[in-house]
């Protein structure tokens, strides 16, 4: 049986909240139907940490209309 891996690096990176602090969103990558999504946030530390979907939030931005 075959798996397929697909990645998705965002062009347009979103501002997200995480448990290490707040960074962009920059990749998504998916194991397969039955594994959640993963999500490569770039902090603003600096570190580079992987989340599950959710542990993650995107951030209020008024202009595309995201509110709390």
């Amino acid at each position: 049986m075959k798996k397929l891996i697909s990645q998705l690096e965002l062009r347009q990176q979103l501002e997200v909240d995480t448990p290490k602090g707040r960074g962009r969103l920059f990749l998504c990558t998916e194991y397969g139907s039955e594994i959640e999504k993963i999500f490569t946030v770039i902090l603003y530390n600096g570190e580079i940490w992987e989340f599950a979907n959710d542990d993650i939030r995107v951030t209020n931005n008024i202009t595309m209309g995201r509110k709390n």
